[in-house]
């Protein structure tokens, strides 16, 4: 017993000491490149001893053909955790920066065809996207704003017109949205083409930030982030409104810039600029995939163009609203970018280097990451229900090994990443995912069966909450099965043996881990109320009331088609008598005109709601241009 304990205590020290010299060597990282690089070495070394002793040392071979083939399963999955893990470090090994060029750069500007690609959004969506396109600043003769409507509506003509851009449409939808764009390159001649989907409103400065890169003529596309303005399912549906970001923010912001280190920038299929010639010189938009922006910048990649990242957010658009649009929206990037793999292979596609194929090889086997977390999420269910033997450790063992690997690898990403996303939470997003990704990945990978391109609904609101059933099957019945593994192991705590016990224990700590994230799924399932049919933008803008000389006024929120006023002094306008017309005027927003609908005393100042009246196009350009220009993506603007 006391070699016993001797042997405990070594064991135990080992991991602390390990555990302090990697917070040791993150601490030193946060101030020198030289330390962060130390860091980083040492994170893969730590994983990799882990992963040696779990290959050689813990697969359970001789408890039978299950006990075997799950564990190599599970042993394959942390393979495949480390690859992406690796790749990630590889891709922040040297931070991003790709300087800043203006429009300024260029001796002459260039002309420039806008493409707004739209299909079935309603028209007021359209409005304000037109609205952010014609505020950019770029001379009026070089730039052409067209609406590219595959719905052949009447209603979106009509809006071209009254707004002053050009329509173009088409008899058929055949290749869904990249037939779409190939039809207006056909009917257009601009030097450059910017790709906008129908609900990405752009800063004014979109075109000064981007199209100056195009002054090395090995540039073939810029792309900017992809940033969201109202919340998306799991910051809403889970009212953490302000304390997370978006669930794409990650990728978007943080992972592409890591992409232009290696010239493999991804095109998201819009906030794009793109040089014609490059286009043409691969035949257009590539068709006959459902993500055609993926085979977009990879195929002027293998041509030898360059492709640019600017992290700065110079456009915001819509979110995903609910978690079962949201679903069917990753299914489709799931099997499209495995449609693209086939059909042009990043290993074998000519004029790629080796960087840039590992990076798109690792971007195809990230979407089989349902696969890996539905095999985590399996292992420990499996053993405590059935006490299948999966890993055969000593439980100090695994302590020694895991911990340090563990503790590297949080450290790491923390030491990489930015607040874009933490450990926890990308666990939370992959469960919640996990099943319906691990069946789309699969199916698409076996058997490729044709879908059709659909485009994810968005503006859409609700005055109820609603429970996606279906959405949340999978994971009331993975909820149900942890339930019913510990009801059947923890009794067993009293007689087991010592090493029963052990694994119990592991398994069961495991089993929790995953059903917090298993809870969560569910409960992103659960949607809110949206009531507003626009998305509001806190701002503090001083402003004075016609014939309220002397109350101190300011807008607290503002919208397209309403404001929220806060005064210091109850002024006459009681909205529950009558709806008072009111003029407004301030610094950056000019005069404005609206009814007051509603009134209500906070304390020590009033407050009023105020439906605008737009009237002109000129007026609503002029708000649509207050608005997106302070907007920097919701969780942005909810941190201020």
């Amino acid at each position: 017993m006391t070699a016993y304990l001797l042997n405990l205590d070594h064991r135990i020290y080992l991991t602390a000491l390990l555990v302090l010299l990697i917070y040791v060597l993150f601490a030193g990282s946060r101030n020198s490149a030289g330390f962060r690089k130390l860091f980083i070495v040492s994170a893969v070394i730590f994983n990799l001893i882990y992963l040696i002793w779990r290959t050689f040392y813990t697969l359970p071979l001789s408890f039978g053909i299950i006990s075997a083939f799950l564990g190599i399963l599970l042993l394959l999955a942390e393979w495949v955790g480390f690859w992406q893990s690796f790749v990630l470090k590889l891709l922040f090994w040297n931070p991003f920066d790709n300087g800043q060029i203006s429009a300024e750069d260029l001796t002459d500007k260039p002309t420039v065809d806008l493409f707004i690609a739209t299909y079935n959004e309603n028209t007021e969506i359209l409005r304000k996207t037109i609205a952010g396109c014609q505020n950019i600043v770029y001379p009026r003769d070089l730039l052409r704003i067209y609406l590219c409507d595959d719905g052949r509506r009447e209603e979106a003509r009509s809006l071209c017109e009254e707004m002053g851009i050009f329509y173009l449409t088409r008899e058929d939808n055949q290749h869904a949205k990249a037939g779409n764009i190939n039809n207006a390159l056909k009917q257009t001649c601009g030097e450059y083409v910017m790709l906008l989907d129908a609900d990405m409103v752009p800063k004014a400065s979109f075109l000064n930030k981007t199209i100056g890169y195009f002054a090395d003529e090995k540039v073939g596309f810029v792309q900017t982030p992809q940033v969201f303005y109202n919340p998306d399912p799991f910051q809403f549906n889970l009212k953490f409104d302000d304390s997370i970001p978006n669930e794409q923010d990650f990728f978007m912001l943080e992972i592409q810039g890591g992409r232009a280190n290696y010239n493999a920038v991804l095109h998201v299929g819009t906030n794009a600029v793109f040089r014609r010639s490059a286009l043409e010189e691969i035949g257009g938009v590539p068709t006959g995939t459902i993500t055609e922006d993926m085979a977009t910048g990879m195929l002027l990649q293998a041509k030898g163009y360059l492709s640019i990242f600017v992290k700065e957010v110079l456009c915001t658009g819509l979110s995903v609203e609910s978690f079962h649009d949201l679903v069917k929206q990753r299914e489709r990037w799931c099997r499209g970018n495995i449609q693209v793999t086939k059909k042009w292979n990043p290993l074998t596609l000519k004029g790629l280097s080796p960087m840039q194929r590992l990076i798109y090889l690792d971007g195809l086997i990230y979407w089989f990451f349902g696969v890996q977390k539905i095999i985590y999420i399996l292992c420990p269910i499996i053993f405590l229900i059935t006490g299948t033997v999966i890993m055969n450790i000593d439980p100090l063992d695994l302590i020694l090994f895991w911990t340090p690997s563990f503790a590297a690898s949080v450290l790491s990403f923390r030491t990489l990443v930015s607040e874009n996303r933490t450990i926890t939470w990308s666990h939370i997003y992959e469960v919640a995912m996990a099943p319906y990704l691990a069946a789309s990945a699969l199916m698409e990978a076996l058997f490729s069966r044709p879908i059709p391109f659909k485009v994810t609904p968005k503006g859409q609101n609700t005055d109820r909450t609603t429970i996606s059933f279906r959405s949340a099957l999978p994971h009331i019945v993975m909820l149900a099965l942890t339930a019913a593994g510990l009801v059947i192991t923890l009794p067993g705590l009293i007689v087991d043996p010592p090493d029963v016990i052990n694994a119990v224990i592991i398994n069961t700590f495991w089993a929790l881990y995953n059903g917090i994230a298993i809870v969560m799924g569910i409960l992103v399932c659960i949607e809110r109320p949206r009531r507003r049919s626009t998305d509001r933008l806190t701002v503090s803008e001083p402003i004075s009331i016609a014939d309220a000389e002397g109350a101190s006024c300011k807008i607290v929120d503002i919208s397209e088609t309403g404001i929220k006023v806060e005064c210091d002094d109850a002024l006459d306008l009681d909205a529950e008598k009558v709806i008072t017309s009111v003029s407004i005027a301030s610094k950056n927003l000019d005069e404005l005109k609206g009814d007051v609908v509603w009134a209500k005393k906070e304390g020590r100042r009033v407050s009023y709601g105020i439906r605008l009246k737009i009237g002109s196009n000129e007026n609503y350009r002029r708000i649509v241009n207050y608005i997106y220009e302070r907007n920097k993506g919701y969780h942005q603007n909810k941190s201020k």
